[in-house]
């Protein structure tokens, strides 16, 4: 199985220490696991949604959606917002998840925004 986002060529297990120290794609890995970006993704991804997770700063994670050429949705843990990439702006809340949901929740709520917003998305592209 692949992980999301894909652990290096020499991961064997977490933590992945290079000379003392974790080595970065291996830490951007770990992190997505724990802050539960991966398992998000994972079930977006078996959804047929393109989902990736990106490291925002700091080993803060989310999965990224793209959904237009200038746009995008950031989503962790906690919930989902849509942003332009040509405006300077604070994103658009979609949703926020209730606490426990499981990731395949999360990910079938976040499919049932793309799939109503579909239109909405388009008209940015």
């Amino acid at each position: 199985m692949t992980t999301i986002p894909p652990t290096c060529p020499d991961f064997t297990t977490h933590p992945h220490l290079i000379n003392g120290r974790g080595c970065y794609q291996c830490q951007c890995s770990s992190a997505s696991e724990d802050q539960g970006t991966s398992q998000i993704a994972s079930e977006l991804r078996l959804l047929g949604i393109d989902a990736e997770v990106h490291q925002t700063g700091g080993f803060t994670m989310c999965v990224y959606i793209k959904t237009g050429e200038n746009s995008y949705i950031y989503a962790n843990e906690e919930g989902a917002s849509h942003y332009r990439n040509d405006e300077d702006d604070e994103g658009e809340n979609l949703l926020f998840f209730d606490d426990p949901e499981t990731p395949e929740v999360k990910a079938q709520k976040l499919k049932k925004i793309l799939d109503h917003k579909k239109i909405e998305f388009s008209k940015i592209a």
